[in-house]
């Protein structure tokens, strides 16, 4: 059975202790493209949608997705190990791993009739989706 964990955090300046726990892959929220590219290299591929308003850039590398606009990354999707969380939480970790390394933060509860752990705070979330107790994959955005 596939469980979604969202743990939202919040939006604050990269630069602010909270703030690190949105960064997956070494990248955090409001990078923007060109230091994205510098840190990770080129993309396997960039895509840019014209009829989205939000977020219509994306790039794609293997097992991680970054999506932004001109003001920055404003979504992030790693199904890799390669691209883990600034606390250390992987794709393919068990989900008690992740458990221990967010504690008590993870409320269990239920959305969209299947069971999360959320924190919301400013409308950000660390999300990690679980599939019988293991980690599938992780993802990082904001409300828009």
């Amino acid at each position: 059975m596939k469980v979604a964990l969202l743990l939202a955090l919040a939006a604050l300046s990269p630069s602010s202790e909270s703030g690190r726990a949105l960064i997956v892959g070494g990248i955090e929220l409001g990078q923007s493209e060109a230091s994205v590219i510098h840190a990770l290299g080129k993309p396997t591929s960039r895509s840019v949608r014209e009829s989205s308003d939000y977020l219509p850039i994306t790039l794609t590398y293997p097992g991680f997705t970054i999506d932004l606009d001109e003001q920055g990354v404003g979504r992030m999707f790693s199904s890799s190990r390669r691209y883990c969380t600034a606390a250390g939480a992987c794709p393919g970790m068990r989900l008690a791993e992740v458990q221990r390394l967010y504690g008590p933060a993870l409320k269990m509860e239920q959305v969209d009739g299947k069971p999360r752990a959320i924190i919301w705070d400013d409308g950000c979330w660390l999300a990690f989706a679980v599939k019988s107790e293991v980690v599938e994959n992780t993802e990082v955005a904001c409300v828009p």
